[in-house]
């Protein structure tokens, strides 16, 4: 068994529930009123978690809502600063967040530990999404970009 399938196995059992990847390799884990998705990533020492955000409206009527939206998710996106080093991408019409984890030495309360912050996350973020004007993780407007961007 690979360290995901080791991992994903002892988090069932330490959680009580069946557990276990999918006939495509997938496991898949309520956190937080949330669903996130584990799938294995080299050889099985890591894996990406990922996440549903939001459904992108229609190109058509909804063209300026879903400008709006993925105007939205990339500022979050912004060198992974709201994203805590995951990452806001799309995937036909939803706005995923994925994130990629580390395995080894990781115990299955570990792992229910990230799963946990991960769901929280992507909770702060689906809801800033909604919002007119997303914010940092601090409440405070994200700062501007000008000539301060980079300091030599």
């Amino acid at each position: 068994m690979t360290t995901f399938e080791t991992l994903v196995a002892e988090l069932g059992r330490t959680l009580d529930i069946d557990l276990g990847p999918d006939s495509d390799g997938i496991a898949q884990i309520a956190a937080e009123e949330r669903v996130v998705l584990l799938r294995p990533e080299g050889n099985g020492e890591r894996a990406t978690l990922f996440t549903a955000l939001a459904s992108l409206p229609d190109a058509g009527d909804g063209a300026p809502a879903r400008q709006k939206l993925l105007e939205r998710a990339l500022s979050l996106d912004l060198f992974g600063r709201d994203t805590l080093g995951g990452h806001v991408g799309l995937f036909v019409d939803t706005l995923l967040l994925s994130r990629d984890l580390p395995l080894a030495g990781l115990s299955a309360e570990d792992l229910a530990d990230h799963l946990a912050a991960f769901a929280r996350l992507a909770n702060d973020l689906a809801g800033r999404l909604e919002d007119a004007s997303p914010t940092t993780p601090s409440g405070d407007a994200p700062a501007p970009l000008g000539p301060d961007l980079l300091r030599i």
